[in-house]
């Protein structure tokens, strides 16, 4: 089945976000779809910035399921360099800085990725809107992250 989104992914000039978004989602406590958002974001990697992040969002959770610390060392600085030049390439974009801030904040102190916290924290708090494709998902994460204040929250959550 895998080979048959890859195949398709080739003959269509833009990438699927829908299915992209919806197997983030699902790969997020399904270890098993990581390898289906790999297949379905990195025809597009060089090319898009959104599937870019998503394809280092995959590459994140390659990392979280490791089992050896150079694996897991060596997914998370992909998946780190990935997120940031997605975010160079579209600096406005919500859902890519999301997607790097939800990294950041889950990456242990010790590996020196957790720089961009506080700008992408001020970005979020500005611009997020319940009307992003993964709000549902985003006001999850808010609620329970460490990282924003019961007021910030508040803030984030009345959108």
């Amino acid at each position: 089945m895998l080979w048959i989104f890859s195949i398709l992914s080739c003959f269509t000039s833009t990438p699927n976000y829908t299915l992209i978004r919806q197997t983030y989602q699902n790969a997020i406590s399904n270890h098993n779809e990581v390898s289906k958002l790999t297949s379905l974001t990195a025809p597009y990697r060089n090319s898009d910035p959104i599937a870019k992040a998503f394809y280092a969002s995959a590459q994140a959770f390659e990392a979280k399921n490791a089992t050896w610390v150079s694996t897991k060392v060596k997914y998370a600085k992909n998946a780190h360099s990935n997120l940031n030049n997605s975010v160079i390439l579209a600096p406005n974009n919500v859902e890519i800085r999301f997607l790097r801030f939800s990294f950041e904040c889950n990456t242990p102190t010790i590996l020196g990725m957790r720089s961009h916290l506080a700008d992408d924290k001020a970005f979020l708090l500005k611009n997020t809107k319940s009307t992003e494709p993964l709000w549902t998902l985003m006001k999850s994460f808010y609620q329970k992250c460490s990282e924003f204040t019961q007021a910030e929250k508040e803030i984030l959550l009345k959108r």
